[in-house]
C-alpha cells in the first residue's frame, strides 16, 4: 500500500514507540522538500502539457516488426542508481528480443558506464553529467557522441521525464517511442497508452517494447539484471571474508550485510538498527551482521559489528553477493542486492514497495511505519533459516524455493 504524506509525518508522541519515525524538525525540512519536489514535478507536467499543445496533437504509430530494428538508444536522463537498474529489465527484454541489436544507453548517474559495463546486447553507454551545469564541455561531447550514431529505435522509458523528451528529440533516430498522455511533446514516431494497473518502475519500460512489438510481457518474473563474472564475484567474497574474519567459503554462510544510511524519511536512526540487531541476534546469535558504510570516513552505526566500504558499484554488488542475506534502507544498495541471488530485506518509510521494492521471490519489502524493529527481526529469521538453501541448491531454484517457503510461512 501506498504510504501517505500524512502517515509518515505523526505526532512526537508516537517516537518513543516508533523509533523510526524521525524527529520533528527534521520531519518539518523534508516536509518542505517534498512540497517543493511535488510542486516542480506539477509545473513539469504542466509545461509539458502546455508545448504539447503548443505543437499541436500528433499521430502515432503502434506497432513496429522486429526486423526492422538493429540499433536501440535508450534514454534515462536520471542521478539515481536505483533508477539506472530498473533500466536492467527492459535492457534483458530487448536483448532477448533482438539477439543482434546494438544498444546504447544515455544516462546520468555517476558510474552508471561502470555499473553497466559488460551488460549483453549493451555497445555504448553515453553518461551526461548531473546536475552539473557548470561543466557544460562535458554536456556537449556527451551530446557529440549522442548525435554519432544513428538508431533505428529511441525509447524514453518513462513518462515524465523532460530531460528524458530532450534527449529524445535531440537524437538522430528512424523511430520514436515513448508514452502517451496529455502531456507528452516529444516527437515520437510511435507511442503506446499509460498501463491501467499500477506497475514497479522496473517492469513499466518493458511495457513499451511488449506493446511496440506484440511480445510476451510476465511482468511477475521480472527481476533487476547485473550478471557479474566469477572472478569479482571471487573478489567481493574475499572482502566479506576479511571483515568477518572468517575463510571465503564461509562468508556466504554467516555473514548478514546491512545499510543503514538514506535521504530525508527513508533515514533511520541509530536506536531502530540497535534494537533490530538485538532481537535478531537473540533469535540467531551465529549470524555476523556487515555494515556497508556510504564512504571511508562514514563512522559505523553499531560499533559491535564489522563494517566496510567498497567504493565500487560492481564490488557493492559482488560482496553483497557474497553474503547470506541483506537488509536495507529503501536506497540504491537495496537495489544493488536484488540484483544479486542474496535475499534482500528492503525497509520503507516514505516510499510504495509496491513501485520500489525488491522483486525476487525471496525478497521483502517491509513498511517499518508499522512494524517494530522485533518484528522485523522475526520476520528476517524466517529468511535467514531459509537462505541456507541457496548455498546448498544454488541460483534462481532455491530462491523460488526460499520464496515458496517465505510464503507459507507468512
Amino acid at each position: 500500500m501506498k504510504l501517505k504524506e500524512t502517515d509518515v509525518i505523526n505526532s512526537d508522541s508516537n517516537n518513543a514507540l516508533n523509533p523510526a519515525s524521525p524527529p520533528l524538525s527534521r520531519r518539518l525540512r523534508v516536509r518542505m522538500r517534498f512540497l517543493f519536489k511535488n510542486l516542480r514535478h506539477r509545473s513539469r507536467e504542466y509545461l509539458g502539457w502546455l508545448l504539447a499543445r503548443l505543437l499541436g496533437k500528433r499521430e502515432y504509430a503502434t506497432s513496429l516488426s522486429l526486423d526492422e530494428v538493429s540499433t536501440v538508444l535508450i534514454c534515462r536522463i536520471n542521478g539515481r542508481i536505483g533508477n539506472t537498474l530498473f533500466l536492467t529489465p527492459l535492457i534483458r527484454y530487448l536483448h532477448e528480443l533482438l539477439p543482434r541489436a546494438a544498444i546504447d544507453l544515455a544516462l546520468a548517474a555517476p558510474g552508471a558506464a561502470e555499473l553497466l559495463r559488460g551488460l549483453p546486447g549493451v555497445r555504448r553507454i553515453i553518461v551526461f553529467p548531473h546536475r552539473q551545469p557548470q561543466r557544460i564541455g562535458r554536456y556537449l561531447a556527451a551530446l557529440r557522441a549522442l548525435r554519432t550514431c544513428r538508431y533505428d529505435l529511441a525509447i524514453d522509458p518513462t513518462e515524465f521525464s523532460t530531460s528524458g523528451r530532450v534527449m529524445l528529440a535531440l537524437t538522430r533516430s528512424r523511430y520514436r517511442l515513448g508514452f502517451a498522455s496529455s502531456a507528452q511533446w516529444a516527437p515520437l514516431t510511435h507511442a503506446v497508452p499509460l498501463p491501467l494497473e499500477a506497475m514497479h518502475q522496473a517492469v513499466r519500460p518493458l511495457y513499451l517494447p511488449h506493446r511496440l512489438f506484440g511480445a510476451a510481457l510476465e511482468p511477475q518474473s521480472v527481476r533487476l539484471w547485473l550478471p557479474l563474472p566469477q572472478q569479482e564475484l571471487d573478489e567481493g567474497r574475499r572482502l566479506i571474508a576479511r571483515a568477518i574474519g572468517t575463510e571465503p567459503a564461509q562468508a556466504p554462510v554467516r555473514a548478514f550485510g546491512f545499510f543503514a544510511h538514506a535521504a530525508n524519511l527513508k533515514l533511520l536512526g541509530r536506536d531502530w538498527w540497535v534494537r533490530f540487531w538485538d532481537a535478531f541476534l537473540a533469535l540467531e546469535p551465529q549470524a555476523l551482521p556487515v555494515e556497508f558504510l556510504p564512504a571511508p570516513t562514514h563512522a559505523p552505526t553499531d560499533a559491535r559489528f564489522a563494517s566496510l566500504h567498497v567504493p565500487s558499484t560492481r564490488g557493492l554488488t559482488a560482496a553483497i553477493a557474497a553474503t547470506r542475506m541483506f537488509i536495507s534502507t529503501d536506497t540504491g544498495p537495496m537495489h544493488l542486492a536484488s540484483s544479486t541471488a542474496v535475499p534482500t530485506v528492503g525497509l520503507f518509510l516514505a516510499s510504495d514497495p509496491g513501485l520500489y521494492g525488491p522483486l525476487k521471490p525471496d525478497d521483502l519489502a517491509i513498511d517499518v511505519a508499522s512494524h517494530t524493529p522485533e518484528q522485523v527481526a522475526q520476520r528476517c529469521q524466517r529468511i535467514w533459516q531459509t537462505a541456507a538453501l541457496s548455498t546448498s541448491a544454488g541460483g534462481a531454484s532455491a530462491g523460488a524455493a526460499i520464496g515458496a517457503s517465505i510464503a507459507a510461512r507468512e
